[in-house]
C-alpha cells in the first residue's frame, strides 16, 4: 500500500468524484483511476461503488477512510518532525475555538506562533456547531487544535489540557422578582423563560441536564450562538440565563443569582488527537497558550 494511492484514496472519498479528485491531486483521472484498482486489488475488495451518475463508498470504504488518514497524518508528523529539525517548524496547524472567547488573547497567540514558526499555515476558525462540533472535527482530523468547553476532566481519544474551570449561576435583569435573592432553587425557574446557546455548546448541554435531573422543563426565548451577547438580552427582560462569570456583563443591568445547589461546572481546555505524541506544530502551538491567557475567573 503506497502513500501516494492512500493520497488519491482519500481525494477520491472526500470528494465521490475522480475528475474533481485528480484535479486536487494534480495528476490525470486515468493515473487515480488505476491507482484505486490497484489499491482494491491488494485489498481484495472494491472501496467504491461506481456508476455514470455517482461514486459512494463502499462498507469496506468507509472503514478504510479514517485508518488512510491516521497513516498520512503519521508520514506527515514523521516528515514535519525530521523538517523541524533541519529548517524548523513546517507543515499546517488547524485551529477551531468557540466564538467570543475572551478567556485567550487569540490575535496575539495566532500573532506569536506565526512569528516563531513562519514556515507552519495557521488556520483559525470559529465553531457553528459548539463544542461537540469542535470535537466531531478533531476526530474526522478536519482540526489539529480546538478550545472546547467540556463537562469532564476527559474525554476518549483526545488530549485535553484544562484552561479555567467556571461554575454557571443564573443571571437575571435588575429588578427582577429574583434578584434580591442569594440564592435560588431550579424549581422556582420552572415558569421562567430562558436565553441560552444551541444545543451541542457545553452551557447548553451542562444546564439542560442539571435541569432533567431536577424534573424541570425550560422554556428556551432565544438562542444565540455568542455567549457574551446573553447579558444584553437578559436586561432587556426577555429571559433569565444560567451561565458562567462573562466580561460582557459590564454595561448590561443584570444581577447574579447563585443556585442551590449549585450548578455542575465546566472546563475551558484545549483538545488535540489522542493516541500517537501531538505532531511539533500542534505541541509548539500548546506550548505557547498559557503566556496568552488573559483571565481566569470569567469568560
Amino acid at each position: 500500500m503506497e502513500q501516494r494511492q492512500l493520497q488519491y484514496f482519500v481525494a477520491v472519498a472526500e470528494e465521490l468524484n475522480f475528475t474533481r479528485a485528480a484535479q486536487r491531486t494534480h495528476a490525470v483521472q486515468s493515473t487515480v483511476s488505476a491507482s484505486i484498482r490497484a489499491l482494491e486489488r491488494n485489498l481484495g475488495t472494491p472501496l467504491f461503488e461506481r456508476s455514470t451518475s455517482r461514486v459512494t463508498l463502499t462498507a469496506a470504504g468507509k472503514a478504510l477512510l479514517p485508518e488512510a488518514r491516521r497513516a498520512l497524518d503519521a508520514l506527515d508528523q514523521a516528515r514535519a518532525a525530521v523538517d523541524g529539525l533541519r529548517k524548523g517548524l513546517t507543515g499546517s496547524l488547524r485551529v477551531g475555538t468557540l466564538s467570543s472567547l475572551t478567556v485567550i488573547d487569540l490575535p496575539g497567540l495566532v500573532n506569536d506562533f506565526r512569528a516563531r514558526h513562519p514556515g507552519v499555515r495557521l488556520s483559525l476558525s470559529m465553531a457553528t456547531a459548539g463544542t461537540d462540533g469542535l470535537l466531531a472535527a478533531l476526530r474526522a482530523r478536519d482540526l489539529d487544535v480546538a478550545f472546547v468547553a467540556v463537562q469532564a476532566a476527559g474525554v476518549p481519544d483526545l488530549h485535553l489540557n484544562p484552561i479555567a474551570e467556571f461554575q454557571p449561576r443564573l443571571l437575571v435583569p435588575v429588578g427582577h422578582p429574583l434578584a434580591a435573592r442569594s440564592a435560588v432553587n431550579p424549581a422556582a425557574l420552572a415558569d421562567e423563560p430562558f436565553i441560552d446557546l444551541p444545543p451541542g455548546f457545553c452551557n447548553r448541554i451542562r444546564t439542560d441536564h442539571d435541569f432533567r435531573k431536577a424534573g424541570i422543563t425550560r422554556t428556551i426565548a432565544v438562542e444565540v450562538s455568542d455567549i457574551t451577547t446573553i447579558p444584553g438580552y437578559v436586561a432587556s427582560g426577555i429571559g433569565l440565563a444560567l451561565v458562567p462569570p462573562l466580561a460582557a456583563e459590564d454595561g448590561h443591568q443584570v444581577v447574579p443569582v447563585g443556585l442551590d445547589p449549585p450548578a455542575a461546572s465546566w472546563t475551558l481546555a484545549t483538545a488535540s488527537l489522542g493516541g500517537p505524541a501531538p505532531s511539533p506544530a500542534v505541541r509548539a502551538f500548546l506550548d505557547l497558550v498559557d503566556a496568552h491567557i488573559v483571565r481566569r475567573d470569567r469568560y
